[in-house]
């Protein structure tokens, strides 16, 4: 989700006006729910910036499988690559170790 802004400034000497969008992830860490056990074991390693053939190493399965994985996290959360993926993930990693 972005959040919108409107930040003010002086360029030129005259005053502006910028609306900026900042990226939140709370709608994707409310997503991450409806990931299956396996795609779960799969997102974690994402965001531990582990490679599909690192996952597919660990979780002893195809790098084949692991991109059907992605694929799906990808599709779940709504988010566009799997770099997005991996920083929502990080961020559900974190928001678990300050719940605990």
């Amino acid at each position: 989700m972005a959040v919108r802004t409107r930040q003010t400034g002086v360029v030129n000497g005259k005053s502006t006006s910028v609306l900026l969008y900042r990226r939140t992830w709370q709608e994707e860490l409310e997503r991450v729910h409806s990931l299956s056990d396996r795609e779960i074991d799969v997102f974690r390693l994402l965001g531990d910036g582990e490679s599909n053939r690192s996952i597919a190493s660990r979780l002893s399965v195809t790098e084949r499988t692991v991109k059907a994985h992605v694929a799906g996290i990808l599709t779940k959360l709504r988010v566009e690559s799997r770099l997005q993926a991996g920083l929502v993930s990080y961020a559900w990693i974190e928001s678990l170790k300050t719940s605990m």
